[in-house]
């Protein structure tokens, strides 16, 4: 099972991978999109915020397998909201 701090870390360098992408397509294409990169960092940095609030809740009453159910899940929508973000990203346009 994962222990919370390396989720946190996972969780930081995944939302860190989205920002600097949305940054370096800020900073290398003429036709700027900020209003909708913001909206992309927002959306990662939102949801990345909402599974420390969850991750960081007293767990030490709930079973192991229960906690283990609830960090996959919270893998699971991390990835989802970065694969979102990253398609959003894609679909922008470029010169």
């Amino acid at each position: 099972m994962a222990n919370r701090r390396n989720l946190k870390k996972d969780i930081n360098w995944l939302t860190q991978e989205v920002v600097s992408d949305c940054l370096i397509h800020m900073d290398f294409n003429p036709v700027k999109n900020e209003k909708e990169l913001a909206e992309i960092i927002n959306e990662i940095i939102t949801k990345r915020d909402e599974l420390f609030s969850k991750i960081n809740k007293p767990t030490s009453k709930i079973d192991s397998k229960e906690v283990k159910k609830q960090y996959v899940q919270h893998v699971k929508d991390i990835f989802e909201t970065a694969d979102r973000c990253f398609e959003r990203l894609s679909k922008l346009p470029r010169k």
